[in-house]
């Protein structure tokens, strides 16, 4: 008996293995009130700040936020979908269609393509166009100011065009979306000149599904 059933947990290790690899990561409930806390760091504003993102409303396409910078009175409105990808960014920028760097149920292996246009709010003119490449990368452990997380790391490269004249830049960005905290926990931006980082302080979950 006791061999039968080694034999049998045996058979069952190549699908078990499998099943953890082929496993997918669904579309985040975001909820009202649901918050995240990072540290931003940029070569081009030397040291680091502080900035927390709150969820203010959600619907079956869209989430408000109100984002705060530690030592600054001002609230800076954006607006997502539910996938997290940006509509509208806190300096006001205009993403036609929105950005696509999730697209759920995301697995390992996954492979996508998307392009849009930035533009400015009560301006007809397009500000620039960017193409973007991205690759789920697959699971990673990365540990960040709020703790240690099995995150879906993603990583992107595409190339942005400016109609102001400037000549066509590379750029890339790299994720790690966590599914229990709803969010990122650790995000990269590279331009050709600078860096961008955000890795997460920490956050606070709604858990009142009546609120999504």
């Amino acid at each position: 008996m006791t061999r039968l059933l080694a034999a049998l947990l045996l058979a069952t290790l190549p699908a078990l293995s499998a099943a953890q690899t082929d496993e997918r990561v669904v579309k985040p409930e975001i909820r009202v009130g649901d918050s995240w806390t990072y540290r931003s760091t940029n070569v081009l504003a030397p040291g680091t700040h502080e900035h927390e993102t709150r969820v203010t409303f959600v619907d079956e396409k869209l989430v408000l936020a109100v984002s705060t910078r530690k030592g600054d009175s001002k609230e800076y409105d954006s607006s997502w979908t539910r996938e997290w990808n940006p509509v509208t960014s806190y300096a006001g920028l205009i993403y036609r269609p929105h950005g696509g760097f999730f697209r759920f149920p995301m697995r390992p292996g996954d492979a996508y393509e998307w392009t849009y246009e930035s533009v400015r709010p009560r301006e007809t003119n397009v500000f620039s166009s960017t193409k973007w490449k991205a690759k789920v990368v697959g699971w990673d452990i990365v540990e960040v100011p709020a703790g240690k997380f099995r995150a879906m790391k993603v990583e992107t490269e595409g190339a942005t065009e400016s109609f102001d004249g400037t000549p066509p830049f590379p750029i890339r960005a790299v994720l790690w979306y966590e599914p229990e905290v709803r969010r990122w926990v650790k995000y990269q931006f590279d331009l050709p000149k600078s860096t961008r980082t955000e890795e997460l302080l920490r956050y606070k979950l709604n858990e009142d599904k009546a609120a999504a």
